[in-house]
């Protein structure tokens, strides 16, 4: 538990750029570094996380603790990733407050977005490779990225893509038991040919 705590304490402040952009951060912690999750179920955490309300790596945090730990590990991974946040926070507004005229400041804001875009197009990157595993799964998420440009409410987007996925691995079973069906039922009465 505590050390769910200081992974996430130590993740959150080089997590600039917060929600997906710290997903990169969280593979490398989770994932690589200390070898609590495999890439898939970090992914399915995550989506999860993306899909409920509120911050994206809050719930991560929750997520992952109470996965590893239970209540317990929730709550500690979540105060870790919320206290240096807030102090971060709090220091920047003060920085900000005080400096905002400053072209410099303007300077490296700008290139602080633009790091977070690169972060956020290489999450993008490797939850697709993730993610998407058929022509199904790519045509759910072109379709969810063409109805995000048209403005679509997000919940719209994971309501309807669970509810395609669901349907759609609901007919494949359906189809591959129909086949064992058909082979064993043809393999029963294969015997007649040999008479």
């Amino acid at each position: 538990m505590t050390s769910l705590f200081w992974s996430f304490l130590k993740l959150a402040p080089v997590s600039f750029g917060g929600g997906y952009a710290t997903f990169p951060a969280l593979e490398r912690e989770i994932v690589a570094s200390r070898k609590w999750m495999n890439e898939e179920e970090l992914q399915e955490t995550l989506s999860l996380a993306a899909a409920a309300p509120g911050g994206v790596a809050i719930n991560a945090s929750l997520l992952i603790g109470y996965r590893l730990v239970g209540l317990k590990g929730a709550v500690a991974a979540a105060i870790g990733a919320i206290l240096p946040t807030c102090l971060i926070v709090i220091g920047l507004f003060l920085l900000y407050y005080k400096f905002s005229d400053s072209l410099k400041v303007i300077g490296a804001l700008r290139g602080i977005g633009w790091g977070i875009v690169a972060m956020i197009l290489y999450t993008v990157f490797r939850l697709g490779r993730i993610s998407i595993k058929d022509t199904l799964s790519l045509a759910i998420a072109i379709i969810s990225l063409v109805l995000l440009f048209l403005e679509t409410h997000p919940i719209w987007l994971i309501t309807g893509g669970a509810a395609a996925s669901v349907v759609a691995t609901h007919s494949s079973r359906s189809a591959k038991s129909s086949k064992a069906r058909q082979f064993k039922d043809g393999a029963d009465n294969s015997y007649m040919y040999f008479i």
